[in-house]
């Protein structure tokens, strides 16, 4: 019942990207991650627009895995579990943020019917087990794939060929991988995974990062900014987003660390009003600061 069950969860349902995405957010985002993890040009950008040609796609599920803000929901169709493990397949490689996913949703070895895995499989797992040694977690095991009666692939063929229209028109919703499920930083609490960096000499604060960075990797406190690099997925709305561009993220896996960045407190001598900066020799507020000269001054 069981290979049953997992061949109803790979049957095709069409990827659906969700109002999460940056594209969809934004039209300064340059967000190409879902793109370029498909490997049949299903994923389709411009630059007021994204979809998804459902005549190309085919549920392969590497656009949802790729996507830093898990945006996109749908099947993985490629990707087949028995209990606690992940059966082995030629046909994909599985990406280290997957592995790492599937750890902690329970997944802890990969079955296979044949050893040694293909080099590309191998070298995935070696980096995953290596960041898993990192975050304090036990290593995914390669164990031995065994069916009962027929070969695993005479069983499912003969599945689809009996009742493949009716198992998909049964296939339940909760099935699907649904938004924010491949998210990194909902698995891993403790860690973070990107180092958020700001120069501090160019930023004027004004703020557009806050507004656009979903995951609220920057917060204002006790007149200082705090940075929560544990929440940053590496989406880069905030540095699409920043007119100065000073905003720089770097891979970086440590134990969470809060960074705070004192304020200090000016008058615009432009509008007199009080605002928070990083600089010395600030002399005015960021509207102020962006405000074209020849306009009415407040």
């Amino acid at each position: 019942m069981s290979l049953l069950v997992n061949w109803l969860e790979s049957m095709h349902i069409d990827a659906k990207i969700t109002q999460s995405c940056s594209r969809k957010k934004h039209d300064r985002s340059t967000c190409t991650a879902c793109m370029d993890a498909c490997h049949f040009g299903a994923l389709v950008i411009t630059s007021t627009s994204i979809g998804i040609d459902t005549k190309k796609c085919n549920s392969c599920g590497e656009c949802m895995i790729a996507c830093p803000l898990s945006a996109i929901e749908g099947v993985l169709a490629s990707r087949e579990y028995v209990k606690d493990s992940l059966v082995y397949n030629e046909d994909y490689i599985p990406k280290i943020k997957e592995l790492l996913i599937y750890k902690q949703r329970g997944v802890n070895t990969i079955e296979s019917d044949r050893t040694p895995l293909n080099p590309d499989w191998m070298n995935v797992l070696i980096d995953a087990n290596k960041i898993l040694q990192q975050l304090e977690e036990s290593p995914i095991q390669i164990t031995d794939l065994r069916y009962e009666g027929l070969s695993r692939r005479a069983f499912l063929t003969s599945l689809q060929t009996k009742g493949k229209q009716l198992a998909k028109s049964l296939a339940p919703a909760a099935w699907k991988v649904k938004a924010n499920e491949w998210k990194i930083t909902r698995y891993y609490g403790d860690y973070q995974f990107y180092q958020v960096e700001i120069n501090f000499d160019k930023c004027t604060l004004c703020q557009l990062c806050f507004s656009f960075c979903s995951q609220k990797v920057f917060t204002l406190e006790d007149h200082s900014l705090r940075v929560h690099n544990e929440k940053c997925v590496n989406c880069c709305d905030c540095m699409d987003i920043c007119p100065e561009g000073v905003i720089e993220i770097k891979q970086e896996i440590t134990k969470k660390q809060y960074k705070n960045y004192p304020l200090l407190i000016r008058e615009c001598k432009n509008c007199g009003k009080p605002f928070s900066t990083f600089q010395i020799k600030a002399d005015n507020c960021p509207i102020c600061h962006e405000r074209n000269p020849e306009w009415l001054s407040p």
